[in-house]
């Protein structure tokens, strides 16, 4: 190392001082350069490399908030519908109270057949899969309506319509009618 900066110095020592002035200047640049691409780009890219982490760490929170505010919303109508079925334990026959709302709703369902429900260790679920043929829009959303709002916990799943298209009947226009099969889930406490 000693031999090498013994040369530079010679080397030095031999140029003339417009020549020095021009060395010095480019090592000078150079330096400049190396200090540039060594230590300020590398922090400059750490740094927005920190920024992408903590943007993506704040949209990471905000989708847990509202994972978290959509969590309890679900748990809090979770309990509800639980207190609902404990407090609903001298339940009416589903058949019966089905016969009954369609009856309110001014329908005449086709068909009412008990389907294999699932188990569970807190409930027992009876359910009913409901056919209602050539019924209005209006007849089965009162029907629908009329369950999901009945004192005794009810639940409507897997609804299904087809639509027939009406035909004019006299001076009435034509009212379209549809098919709708559905089926209707109780649940019972087991304990």
């Amino acid at each position: 190392m000693k031999e090498l900066l013994g040369r530079l110095l010679v080397v030095w020592e031999g140029l003339m001082p417009r020549e020095r002035i021009l060395v010095a200047i480019a090592g000078g640049a150079l330096a400049l350069l190396l200090l540039f691409v060594g230590i300020v780009l590398p922090i400059q890219s750490a740094n927005e490399r920190a920024a992408e982490a903590a943007d993506a760490a704040s949209r990471e929170l905000d989708m847990m908030v509202r994972m978290k505010r959509e969590w309890d919303g679900l748990h809090g109508r979770l309990d509800q519908v639980e207190t609902r079925i404990q407090q609903s334990r001298n339940q009416q026959n589903l058949l019966t109270l089905l016969e009954a709302l369609a009856a309110r709703a001014g329908v005449k369902p086709t068909s009412m057949e008990k389907r294999q429900s699932g188990e569970s260790d807190a409930y027992e679920e009876t359910k009913v899969e409901v056919s209602l043929k050539n019924v209005t829009l209006r007849q089965a959303v009162s029907y629908l309506s009329s369950i999901e709002t009945n004192e005794q916990p009810l639940s409507v799943k897997s609804l299904r319509v087809k639509r027939r298209p009406g035909r004019a009947r006299g001076d009435q226009p034509a009212e379209d009618l549809i098919d709708v099969t559905f089926s209707v889930s109780a649940f019972k406490p087991l304990s």
